[in-house]
């Protein structure tokens, strides 16, 4: 018989709770809410076989008076001084949920949504916390290159505006960028750039012995920004493939292929 899969809830900080003990131990009221409004608490318990404390959650209306209040009073934890402030950010980041959902539907952003900037200020907020990734969603944002250990991920392909007026070196500055469209300025800048100065390297890969006859792969950095994650590591997986192949060739515009080579043929 197969055995079957118990998903945890998550609470505050990412922490996932799988008994009651842990709920009752790390219990954030906001989360709660959350799970109670779209089902999945109910579903958590009848997991584990709580099927009191279920029944008595599944006999609340989401409109019942002192929600809240009944909710700690069900699984026995108290309802403090806190719970107003709790309350308030389980009602902010269900319309932060609800706003970013009218740009995606893409659940695996969903439970990044407490590191979702909409506008410029929420960016700075996110950097004022050290954020290390933080998505983009909204028109137009300005990244500080100021601020090194920072991935930042485009949601609905924003424009990410850069002052500066040279190429930059991402990999110097230890940030990194995807899903986005650059502001017209900076792309004017990369675009005066030589593909072998900063921020065009390029790996070259030599095909057989013959060193001399290479195949070149650009990695423009500006490229990599235009294109979610998911499609540029499949992208990089087709080059790795097509790279293995290449250097199993024996080849020169001399000689052609040679026999040894699969390529070969008479």
């Amino acid at each position: 018989m197969a055995k079957k899969i118990r998903f945890p809830l998550e609470m505050d900080n990412g922490v996932e709770v799988r008994s009651m003990e842990e709920l009752r131990e790390h219990f954030s009221l906001a989360k709660v809410l959350e799970h109670f409004e779209n089902g999945t608490l109910v579903t958590w318990l009848r997991d584990r076989y709580a099927n009191d404390i279920a029944e008595a959650v599944e006999a609340l209306e989401q409109n019942e008076p002192e929600l809240a209040r009944k909710l700690s009073e069900i699984f026995d934890v108290p309802y403090d001084e806190n719970t107003e402030e709790e309350l308030k950010k389980a009602e902010e980041r269900a319309e932060r949920l609800e706003r970013l959902k009218e740009f995606t539907d893409d659940e695996q952003f969903f439970d990044k949504i407490d590191y979702v900037a909409f506008e410029q200020d929420e960016l700075y907020d996110l950097l004022d916390e050290d954020a290390e990734t933080i998505y983009l969603c909204g028109d137009r944002f300005s990244i500080p290159l100021s601020k090194s250990g920072v991935r930042y991920i485009g949601i609905n392909n924003p424009t990410a505006v850069i002052n500066s007026k040279a190429a930059v070196d991402w990999d110097d500055k230890k940030i990194s960028i995807e899903g986005v469209t650059f502001d017209e300025k900076y792309q004017e800048v990369v675009e005066r750039t030589n593909d072998t100065e900063v921020g065009y390297p390029t790996e070259t890969v030599s095909i057989g012995e013959y060193t001399d006859d290479t195949y070149l792969y650009k990695n423009r950095k500006i490229l990599d920004s235009l294109f979610p994650l998911a499609e540029r590591e499949k992208a990089k997986k087709m080059y790795d493939g097509v790279k293995i192949e290449l250097e199993k060739l024996n080849y020169s515009i001399d000689m052609g292929l040679v026999p040894n080579s699969k390529w070969f043929k008479n």
